[in-house]
């Protein structure tokens, strides 16, 4: 495993920008695309990409609040992006819908079910001189392009607005001069942004690389007819990846839990079949360093290994099995194994096994271990006889685990 001091620099994640209200008080943040490495914009530009890219590095790449400081957080949405089933928190996310998209029966229905789930929708770059546009009656903000029209052209739209759709919270946006945001209070606008307000901040992290392959045949198994549970959660093994975008995922507001994540198929049976397929699309899209095949097989063999060993314990094997693909977390995000599971809602057993090896989870992860480095001598004899495994236990076990991964390999997919 790499050393913290080791680690990569950081790489850019989104920038993000604030908007205002009428007092001028922070009220939310917009979250601009950037290219990971800071470099120009990317020719041509792929809107759909960017939108998930952004989407996945805010809610499921670290700590959420860190990003949105409690405020919601927009988001632009291309006509692809906005044809699944969000698997967001609608209390975080306001979808901003692209002027430019066209209008349509599929496009309309989408929208309301996503008033109904409870998401506020803006109608972004607004600068038509009338208020006869489709969007219009299905959304709650619309983001005048405020460079485009005349003192009073601006004055006259945005009285139009009052008037036609007076629940519609109007933002004036591209603000560059005092005058600019003076025009748009005295007007009467309720939210502002701009450069003479705040420029976009670059946000900084380490990149979360998930396998693109992994992430195509667990969108193939989610579109089986009556797909079970069991078959997705089995998909999710092969990749630790997907179980960390997955936790993380759960850890917002919106899927409020009594007891903490013991299996990933408690997860998938939290977070419900549909939002999984969303959350695979959204990864799908997005630019994908793949890890070396080798690191995956080592990380599942190694879970394997830990739910043989607690053969005849369902329940401990599942959390045995957790242990196993996420202590191999460290290496394939190039972060400290700490900061990994401390950001996800882990069952505390799973977490101490991880990080210190207590406990009968962490001594069935220190036995793999030992086991697979030949340690034959060092094996937590004591540790592993008080929960009734014997060393003839242990051949067993490594033989049913070899089958184990054949199997997921084959059916589930590395």
């Amino acid at each position: 495993m790499p050393e913290a001091s080791e680690f990569p620099a950081t790489s850019v994640l989104f920038a993000r920008q604030p908007i205002f209200d009428a007092s001028l008080e922070i009220v939310a943040f917009e979250l601009l695309f950037r290219p990971t490495d800071g470099g120009p914009m990317p020719t041509p530009f792929d809107g759909s990409r960017a939108t998930s890219t952004v989407l996945l590095n805010a809610f499921t790449h670290g700590d959420l609040e860190t990003v949105s400081q409690g405020k919601p957080l927009y988001v632009n949405f291309t006509a692809e992006t906005l044809s699944d089933d969000l698997p967001f928190d609608p209390s975080h996310l306001i979808v901003e819908i692209l002027e430019d998209i066209p209008f349509g029966d599929a496009i309309r229905d989408q929208l309301k079910r996503l008033r109904q789930q409870g998401f506020t929708l803006a109608l972004d770059d607004y600068a038509e001189a009338d208020v006869d546009h489709p969007y219009l009656p299905l959304v709650d903000i619309v983001k005048l392009e405020y460079p485009h029209y005349c003192d009073e052209g601006f004055e006259h739209i945005v009285r139009q607005l009052r008037q036609h759709y007076p629940h519609i919270k109007i933002l004036a946006e591209k603000l560059e001069t005092e005058d600019d945001l003076s025009c748009c209070q005295q007007v009467g606008c309720d939210l502002f942004q701009g450069y003479f307000l705040a420029r976009p901040q670059v946000m900084h992290g380490a990149s979360v690389a998930t396998d693109r392959l992994a992430i195509l045949k667990l969108i193939a198994t989610l579109n089986k007819p009556k797909v079970s549970v069991r078959e997705i959660s089995t998909a999710m093994e092969c990749d630790p990846t997907l179980g960390l975008r997955l936790l993380r995922l759960i850890n917002t507001a919106k899927y409020q839990r009594r007891t903490n994540i013991t299996s990933l198929q408690q997860a998938v049976s939290l977070i419900g079949t549909q939002r999984i397929r969303s959350l695979a699309t959204l990864l799908a899209l997005t630019e994908m360093e793949d890890k070396p095949e080798s690191l995956q097989q080592l990380a599942l063999s190694r879970a394997c290994l830990c739910r043989e060993l607690a053969d005849g314990d369902p329940e401990l094997a599942e959390k045995a099995f957790i242990s196993g693909l996420f202590s191999y977390l460290e290496a394939f995000f190039n972060r400290p194994l700490k900061e990994l599971v401390e950001s996800l809602p882990l069952h505390p057993s799973i977490t101490e096994a991880l990080l210190s090896h207590a406990g009968p989870v962490g001594t069935l992860l220190e036995t793999a271990i030992r086991l697979e480095s030949g340690e034959w001598n060092v094996i937590p004899w004591a540790r592993l006889k008080k929960i009734g495994i014997q060393a003839a236990d242990l051949s067993k076990a490594n033989q049913r685990a070899i089958q184990a991964v054949r199997e997921l390999q084959t059916n589930g997919g590395l």
